[in-house]
């Protein structure tokens, strides 16, 4: 997460020099708005890394979490596997937190902290125990893959033929009646998703 910091905060520089940059164009043109936009950004972008840069501080020197929201959600480990079908909670619990969730728990005001009812624990070790911890990633990723997926179906499936209204590659299909089809014909698209995927069948060598 350091690195992370350190590109965020080398991006913000970046930006407010683009903004002074822009006060003053090769072309006379009115750049103010670009200007207060490159500004925005940069401070949007140096608030987050600030962020960060704490959440990193709170989890390297291991400071103690509250050990649940609310003082009874549990997170982490404790949450895995519990109140599966959502009826205690009403939700489904927390294991890996975000970096909001990390913050909040180690808020020197909560009242855990107060009481000293049941000492805190940090960041790793609660999440200690979790299985393929050391290949968790964000559910982004899984999101962001998927739509690079469709992409690529979307592209080839043009590249493909249509058995069903005999479009050619690189041409829309088209109804019964000869207008251009809204979507592709579920043959062509199928077709498309096989070759994506792999598992389309190798053509057969002409004699």
């Amino acid at each position: 997460m350091e690195e992370l910091v350190t590109h965020l905060s080398a991006a913000a520089v970046w930006l407010r020099q683009l903004a002074v940059a822009a006060e003053r164009p090769a072309v006379p043109v009115e750049l103010e708005q670009v200007c207060d936009e490159l500004s925005g950004q940069a401070s949007r972008i140096s608030g987050l890394a600030e962020t960060l840069a704490e959440v990193d501080n709170i989890i390297t020197e291991e400071r103690p979490l509250a050990r649940t929201f609310g003082g009874t959600e549990p997170w982490g480990f404790a949450a895995y596997g519990a109140d599966t079908d959502k009826t205690r909670y009403g939700k489904r619990l927390s294991t890996v937190l975000t970096h909001h969730q990390v913050a909040a728990l180690a808020r020197p005001d909560t009242p855990w902290r107060a009481d000293q009812a049941e000492p805190g624990i940090p960041y790793l070790e609660g999440l200690d125990g979790l299985p393929e911890l050391d290949r968790w990633e964000s559910k982004r990723a899984d999101k962001r893959r998927a739509a690079e997926r469709e992409k690529r179906i979307r592209e080839q499936t043009r590249a493909e033929p249509c058995t069903t209204c005999g479009a050619e590659p690189g041409r829309e299909c088209q109804t019964r009646t000869g207008r251009l089809a809204e979507m592709p014909h579920q043959a062509r698209r199928q077709a498309a998703v096989a070759t994506i995927d792999g598992t389309a069948e190798p053509a057969a060598a002409s004699a």
